[in-house]
């Protein structure tokens, strides 16, 4: 097989970002390659890029440097393992790939053909657009099911989203609105249009209304902007709810401050004291941190059919401009990231 090419982050005292060749060898029985036509990058590759993670990672065999960054992915079958039969050589896939050191940003990858990693592209859809979406949608999705929300359940429940025109957010108002779900969105007044556009019933700028000024009548809450704010939304939950996940808790960030069992311990503490800040009849309370799931895949190709899962994208780039896109999103510039190998 031919080389490919990737792009290497060699040092996160520099975080610099290098091109490099590898060897590309043939998948083993249960595994595919995916010549990658597109891939994300996300706030978590910006941080890991810094060794952010690298204590809870190292568990993962993903800790260590150098290292190719990257989760989201949309290209087509290049190869095939001999025992798969679920995928061919030209069909168009898009996936997350669990944290590692073999990330999407690469020309090619080569995972197990699992439906909780990989999934057809639904016809219609163009691979640039869809290769910014697994990551952000699989980890909002668990957020949601932690917080004891379900597309069974969801109608008509009343649900206060946090962080609600970022990615995660935009695409929990697309789901739980599709859901039928009464969904009020936190956002500054400009994105305000936006969210209801996106499937937000009502929409609270908190320079104007602070969450003192909201009633305990929720039956979900998610926090998918700062931690600073989650024992407030605590607040916002009545009696009884169904529960609360948040994606911006500092459990990862705690273990590389206290080593793994300092951070098990803080983390613990941590957690405890907040779910004991929860209204009675209250017991979902969740730190929600990715792991690809085969429901979420699925899900995602539902809403993608019915035009419910988008987001914009800001900046379009090579692979050998890479640092650009990590640039766009370290300095919170508008719209997704995306590498182009």
């Amino acid at each position: 097989m031919s080389q490919g090419i990737a792009l290497s982050c060699k040092d996160p005292a520099a975080s610099k970002l290098t091109v490099v060749e590898f060897a590309r060898t043939p998948p083993k029985p249960d595994e595919v390659e995916v010549c990658v036509k597109a891939a994300s990058v996300n706030p978590i590759d910006v941080h890991r890029a810094s060794g952010y993670g690298r204590k809870l990672l190292s568990l993962l065999g993903a800790g260590k440097f150098p290292m190719v960054l990257g989760n989201d992915f949309a290209g087509t079958i290049s190869a095939v393992g001999n025992n798969i039969n679920s995928f061919k050589i030209g069909d168009r896939v898009f996936g997350a790939r669990k944290p590692s050191r073999n990330g999407t940003h690469a020309s090619h990858i080569t995972l197990k053909a699992d439906p909780a990693t990989i999934t057809k592209v639904p016809d219609g859809h163009a691979l640039k657009s869809i290769a910014a979406l697994p990551y952000c949608f699989t980890t909002m999705w668990l957020a949601v099911r932690e917080a004891g929300l379900t597309k069974r359940n969801a109608k008509d429940k009343k649900i206060l989203v946090h962080g609600a025109a970022g990615g995660l957010g935009s695409l929990a108002l697309q789901m739980l609105s599709d859901w039928g779900g009464d969904v009020t969105a936190i956002a500054y007044p400009a994105a305000h249009e936006t969210c209801l556009s996106l499937g937000a019933t009502h929409t609270i700028d908190l320079t104007s209304t602070p969450f003192s000024e909201l009633n305990r009548s929720f039956d979900a809450t998610l926090n998918f902007a700062t931690w600073d704010h989650d024992l407030q939304l605590l607040g916002c939950l009545k009696k009884g709810a169904m529960g609360h996940a948040t994606t911006v808790h500092p459990m990862v960030r705690t273990f590389d401050e206290n080593g793994l069992i300092g951070g098990a311990a803080k983390t613990l503490w941590r957690k405890r004291s907040h779910q004991n800040a929860l209204p009675s009849g209250v017991d979902k309370y969740s730190w929600t941190i990715f792991q690809p799931n085969r429901y979420t895949l699925t899900e995602l190709t539902r809403l993608l059919k019915l035009d419910r899962a988008k987001l914009e994208i800001g900046l379009e780039v090579p692979l050998q401009d890479g640092e650009k896109a990590f640039d766009h999103i370290r300095k919170g510039q508008a719209g997704r990231a995306i590498i182009v190998p």
